[in-house]
């Protein structure tokens, strides 16, 4: 899958399209029979990482929220800390090399229309409306997006993908997360904007523009470019799916470094798990012989220790291994 010529990864393109097609013809466990899921499930097993392509998301969408994002970071830093995000993800936070703008808990929460409005309070009504129509359009999309994505990947996993999904996966929710990078002389090339880690969540969509910069970890240790591709999406899976798989599929250890861009955007859409609920391995997925290699937890506590990681000087991408073992 990898080019050591090209020091880069070549993912599987997954044409969504056609998972949809058999989804309407014979329904969720329909997709088992589809012969790119053993695509999906190679690449979830070796790099955690595939690549969506003929999705139904248009692509003046994906220009529109490209521009609102623009929006957004481009305001004065005064402005912008109107929507900062104090003790919750949702709204504005500056880091050291990049900011974010999250909205959260998709699509049950109000953050859309209240964080336009506190970055765009009235009069200037108009630029608030069209921003949160942008997000709010784009955020619906990506969320039909990622239940179709969810039950690939439980097909990939060979079960009944209509019993998990709706047992696991149909209560599940969403953060937007637009991501702003800059280059002010502050780094330089190769150098890492967004330091290694794996993701919290059950999987990451992520539409990375036509910027370079994305890296993935060989389980050999080694970086290897994650090319922009035109109108496509990155899936990356992330630790509470690690988890729940019982390690069958690995969380996509990544980083963003500097490669020449003055200004780099993406747009992540973070599926969670409901806060309460208890992940752990069914055992459809624990071999006989093998035992779980987690054990329970609520996803609220593994966020708890997410941050922790984020807060200490340790490898952001080993925080899960706090909860190995029985």
């Amino acid at each position: 899958m990898a080019s050591s010529l090209e020091n880069e990864v070549h993912l599987p393109l997954i044409d969504i399209s056609e998972f949809q097609l058999e989804l309407e013809r014979g329904g969720p466990n329909n997709l088992q029979n589809h012969y790119s899921v053993a695509s999906v499930r190679e690449a979830c097993k070796e790099w955690g990482i595939f690549r969506l392509v003929n999705h139904s998301i248009p692509q003046n969408l994906l220009q529109q929220i490209e521009s609102v994002s623009h929006q957004f970071f481009s305001v004065p830093a005064e402005t912008k800390e109107r929507a900062a995000a104090c003790n919750t993800n949702n709204g504005y936070t500056k880091f050291a090399t990049n900011e974010i703008v999250c909205f959260s808990d998709l699509p049950n929460s109000n953050s859309v229309p209240g964080v336009c409005e506190r970055i765009w309070p009235l009069p200037d009504e108009e630029t608030a409306t069209t921003c949160r129509e942008t997000v709010g359009t784009y955020a619906s999309a990506l969320l039909d997006l990622a239940q179709t994505t969810t039950k690939i990947i439980l097909a990939s996993l060979g079960l009944d993908v209509d019993t998990f999904y709706h047992s696991d996966f149909e209560k599940n929710t969403g953060n937007l997360v637009l991501n702003h990078y800059s280059c002010d002389g502050r780094i330089s090339l190769e150098e890492a904007a967004m330091v290694p880690h794996t993701d919290p969540c059950c999987f990451t969509i992520l539409y990375q523009a036509n910027q370079g910069g994305l890296q993935i970890r060989s389980k050999e240790g080694k970086w290897l470019n994650v090319k922009p591709l035109p109108n496509s999406f990155v899936v990356f899976i992330a630790d509470s799916l690690k988890v729940w798989t019982n390690g069958i599929y690995c969380s996509a250890d990544h980083r963003v470094v500097y490669s020449g861009w003055k200004d780099r955007i993406s747009v992540a859409l973070l599926i969670y798990f409901p806060h309460e609920k208890e992940i752990w391995a069914p055992g459809e997925l624990v071999d006989g012989d093998q035992k779980r290699l987690y054990r329970p937890f609520t996803f609220t506590q593994m966020l708890e220790e997410f941050v922790k990681s984020w807060a200490s000087t340790e490898q952001k991408s080993t925080f899960i291994d706090r909860f190995a073992g029985l």
